[in-house]
């Protein structure tokens, strides 16, 4: 008896959701299961006893031939896809698996309906073929196998001249954005591939030999695994940066004709100190024309007399640290002695592999022989003002920029991902506190030179206290409870209400940083008949016995704090602006139990 003139095999097959036939050698349908009725719109009784080409699409007629011959041949399972109309004459595709049985020769045929799964397909190539950015897909070797049009338009390619490309094709011509080669094992998806790791925001200089220029994209990389965990292929996007790049190369431009016109000194070097910049004034003082190519220049050349170590002991603290400040005194080509204050920073790349070395100096040599502190203190003043006036124009630039671009972002409504955004985010954070910080050096410098003039008024001091608690602990992202206790009557005091803003948001500021993780600071207002005391109590690290001395003192730290951002000015600010509204300054503290701060000024005579 043949399968299906087998009852019990009959009742089984017409079970499965999945369309079953078997079909003779002449292709025709001996059987067919309930499902079809489910499946094509038509009852098994009226498909059995047709040819299996009947409801096939005509373009798929000689395929679905060519496969039923092909398990004859082979003896094996035979998958492949074809459409077929149902009973509404609508198309829906079917994924076959075709069984030959050697004895009764006939084809068993397994068809499962793929339609909504296919539609997917069809809506997700859309979506790739029409998002604004370009998506290539590589397989393990590099090779290339799919892409969506963005893709193409961007690289300067037709979709045969893409496919079937690899990371590693001679063809390619890709630049860093220093303009360095790009070889394509280093290219962000062989990196992928190599590390199972995504590689993100790498800078490639692409040339489009069809329209002879070069365009410039971000790349990121993604491997994706199967459900096994193994790897299978690298999803590779990107988008076109090349009018942003030119802007930020206008930019560059900008800053580098204000560096060459500053009298500063400052110069790159390469991680062997060779020059790869510097600028006219460094030129001239060195004993160089301003013309001179800064790639024929090695720092190594040049003999340091007061070296405390070498160059390659140097780098190995940049390596650590990230920046060195310090004096030098060089011996120039002209064989002349010239002593710098000197500000050396090392820079990372997106992957924070060290790429390059800067220099930012001024030249000390007329003042080498001052040794007294406070005309030490007043060079380095005047040094990091120099440097901080040198650096807002670059800065108010970038925050133009920046502002440009998220203008321009929502006026085309472009989203960016996720990862970009958190970039952003971070860049602009980063520029407001190298902001503040240059302020407070600027703040340093006017205070030091006379140009601070106090405006003082009958101010009520308790609402800027209250301000400051506010503000301080909302930027240093604190959720602490500070205590604000006001003990006798209030009265008005005649300060500047800009000063105390000041004062105010040092000594809270400081109470919060130095300590974190424990109680939290308490202030104490007392307004007594003739004056009013403001006392400012941290529970933080303290200060060693011996360095309170020197705490009021420019760009001093305590030696407990190397790993608490400060840049030792705060309190130098307070103490001044303190006395110049005729009041007091007092300090206690002990170390690992906290500090005290306590200041004092007058009360005008009505309430």
């Amino acid at each position: 008896m043949s399968t299906f003139q087998n009852p019990d095999i009959i009742r089984v097959l017409d079970l499965s959701l999945d369309l079953i036939q078997i079909i003779n050698l002449d292709g025709k349908i001996l059987f067919c299961s309930k499902s079809s009725e489910l499946i094509l719109g038509y009852p098994a009784d009226s498909i059995t006893g047709t040819s299996i080409l009947d409801n096939v699409v005509t373009q798929d007629k000689a395929a679905t031939k060519e496969a039923f011959l092909a398990v004859r041949e082979k003896g094996k399972i035979y998958n492949f896809e074809n459409r077929f109309l149902n009973k509404d004459n609508i198309e829906i595709y079917l994924s076959w698996s075709l069984i030959w049985d050697e004895q009764t020769k006939d084809t068993f045929a397994i068809g499962r309906n793929i339609s909504e799964l296919k539609n997917n397909e069809k809506h997700y190539r859309s979506l790739i073929q029409n998002i604004n950015i370009g998506i290539i897909i590589q397989k393990q070797n590099a090779e290339i196998t799919l892409c969506n049009q963005p893709a193409l338009e961007m690289l300067g390619l037709t979709e045969d001249q893409l496919l079937g490309k690899t990371s590693f094709d001679p063809d390619w011509n890709v630049i860093h954005s220093d303009g360095s080669p790009f070889p394509g094992n280093e290219h962000p998806v062989p990196v992928s591939i190599a590390t199972q790791k995504p590689v993100r925001d790498v800078v490639m200089g692409v040339y489009r030999p069809m329209t002879h220029d070069r365009v410039w994209l971000l790349v990121n990389a993604e491997p994706q695994f199967d459900l096994s965990g193994n790897f299978d292929h690298v999803i590779c996007t990107f988008s076109d940066i090349t009018k942003e790049r030119k802007s930020l190369v206008q930019k560059q431009e900008e800053l580098l004709d204000i560096l060459d016109n500053t009298p500063a000194f400052f110069a790159t070097f390469d991680l062997n100190f060779k020059f790869t910049y510097a600028n006219k004034a460094l030129l001239r003082k060195i004993g160089l024309d301003e013309s001179t190519d800064t790639s024929q220049i090695d720092l190594r050349n040049f003999k340091i007399l007061d070296a405390a170590f070498t160059l390659e002991e140097l780098l190995n603290i940049l390596l650590k640290e990230g920046s060195w400040i310090g004096s030098n005194t060089y011996v120039n080509l002209k064989n002349k002695e010239v002593t710098v204050w000197q500000v050396v920073l090392l820079h990372r790349n997106e992957q924070n592999v060290p790429t390059h070395i800067s220099v930012t100096a001024i030249d000390i040599s007329a003042n080498k022989a001052l040794e007294k502190e406070i005309e030490l203190n007043r060079i380095k003043s005047e040094f990091v003002t120099n440097v901080s006036h040198e650096f807002r124009t670059p800065l108010t630039i970038f925050r133009t920029s920046m502002e440009i671009l998220d203008i321009y972002l929502k006026k085309l409504k472009i989203e960016l991902p996720e990862e970009l955004t958190k970039r952003l985010q971070v860049m602009d954070k980063e520029i407001d506190r190298l902001t503040y910080v240059i302020t407070e050096f600027l703040t340093v410098g006017r205070m030091e030179s006379g140009k601070i003039t106090v405006n003082k008024k009958d101010i009520s001091i308790i609402p800027i206290i209250q301000n400051s608690i506010n503000r301080i602990a909302l930027m240093n992202k604190d959720e602490r409870q500070i205590d604000l206790t006001i003990t006798g009557e209030p009265c008005n005091m005649l300060l500047d209400e800009i000063l105390m803003m000041h004062i105010l948001d040092n000594i809270i500021a400081n109470a919060i940083k130095y300590s974190k993780d424990r109680k939290a600071p308490e202030i104490m207002v007392k307004f007594e008949i003739d004056s009013t005391s403001i006392i400012v109590k941290d529970y933080g690290i303290g200060i060693p016995s011996q360095e309170k001395v020197k705490l009021f003192s420019s760009y001093f730290r305590g030696s407990n704090t190397k790993n608490i951002k400060g840049n030792g000015l705060g309190l130098v600010l307070v103490k001044n602006f303190v006395d110049m509204q005729n009041g007091k300054i007092s300090l206690e503290s002990e170390e690992n139990v906290g500090t005290t701060i306590t200041i004092e000024f007058p009360c005008t005579k009505h309430n």
